[in-house]
């Protein structure tokens, strides 16, 4: 396949997801380093831009905590208007290598209907007289590793979501001007299609706005780091098989996050 790379102020509008869909991330917004034992806190943000919050998720359908010994220690969501995130704290038990947080999105059915979007399952919006022209879900996953340090090897741990993104570099070994290198697997399989990255503060002003494009081959990708910062690589699959009355197409997306000193 011929290989795309795309590098500086790119507007990735071509390549966007739909204007409905906002992109779940994780952000230490505080800046403070993590203290074994003690709550680190972070938060869940959900927008276009990269990272700039937009809304709040309905917190019945995300979850977030660390993971340990593989499973996730699911932490307490608390909404926060004001910021337009979700707050949680994790209390790592071991800071001598890295560990990761994760967040998870469970979406809702969204439809376009003859009255605009609406959220709901397909039979429901039907039932009530609408008529519905497509009906999709956004499952989402954002991954952020922490502490990330030279000798661990916890930064390529595989949780099995369905859309995952794991570092094959240590970010502890990231550096500017070299290719930080991924694999991404879709239901366990090599994923082959578009991957987006960008870091904090590259745009603020435009949506859907990343300053790297490429394409996986075979599950593999490669992305040049051009800045120090707070990193984020993005992948997306849309139009997997729905559920026959609730939506007709399934769309996953995944975000890995983590710090490029």
């Amino acid at each position: 396949m011929f290989k795309r790379i795309i590098t500086a102020a790119l507007l990735v509008s071509l390549f966007a997801v739909p204007a409905s869909s906002h992109e779940l991330t994780i952000k230490n917004v505080k800046g403070d380093a993590p203290k074994a034992g003690e709550p680190f806190e972070l938060t869940v943000q959900s927008a276009h831009k990269f990272i700039v919050p937009e809304e709040v998720e309905i917190l019945s359908r995300v979850k977030a905590g660390i993971i340990e010994d593989g499973k996730l220690i699911e932490a307490e969501l608390k909404g926060n208007d004001p910021k337009l995130w979700i707050d949680f704290t994790v209390t790592p038990k071991d800071l001598s290598g890295s560990f990761i947080v994760t967040a998870i999105k469970d979406g809702e059915s969204w439809c376009l209907t003859n009255e605009g979007g609406k959220s709901g399952a397909r039979k429901d919006l039907e039932a009530q007289g609408l008529k519905v022209l497509s009906a999709n879900k956004y499952d989402k996953y954002a991954k952020a590793i922490f502490n990330a340090s030279t000798e661990d090897k916890n930064f390529a741990q595989v949780l099995g979501q369905p859309l995952e993104i794991i570092p094959v570099t240590n970010p502890a070994d990231a550096k500017v001007g070299e290719y930080f290198d991924v694999k991404i697997l879709l239901n366990g399989q090599p994923y082959t299609g578009p991957v987006w990255a960008s870091y904090d503060g590259f745009v603020t002003e435009y949506e859907n706005t990343y300053a790297y494009y490429t394409e996986a081959e075979n599950g593999e990708a490669h992305v040049k780091i051009t800045a120090p910062g707070w990193w984020g690589i993005r992948a997306a699959q849309s139009g997997l098989p729905g559920v026959e009355g609730d939506y007709d197409n399934l769309n996953l997306r995944a975000f890995l996050l983590f710090e490029v000193k």
